[in-house]
């Protein structure tokens, strides 16, 4: 993992919910893809939408929670 950032909680927590919003909206295209692909098509999508969901997960996501850990509202107390 990177560098924690250096940036105020107000753009960490509009980053955060743009990054979230990528996530939906990659996986809202693979699931539109599901029964539209050849299963082919399907695996290369799915591949690219996993590797790209995690770039921002561990990129952005878990950057932002190392900095402002109360912005990870999966995060058990």
């Amino acid at each position: 993992m990177q560098g924690v950032f250096m940036i105020e909680k107000e753009c960490a927590t509009e980053i955060r919910e743009l990054a979230l919003k990528a996530i939906s909206e990659l996986t809202q295209a693979l699931n539109a893809s599901r029964k539209r692909c050849s299963e082919e098509d399907y695996e290369r999508i799915r591949k690219g939408v996993g590797l790209s969901i995690g770039k921002i997960q561990t990129d952005l996501l878990d950057v932002i929670y190392a900095a402002y850990p109360e912005l990870d509202d999966l995060k058990k107390d």
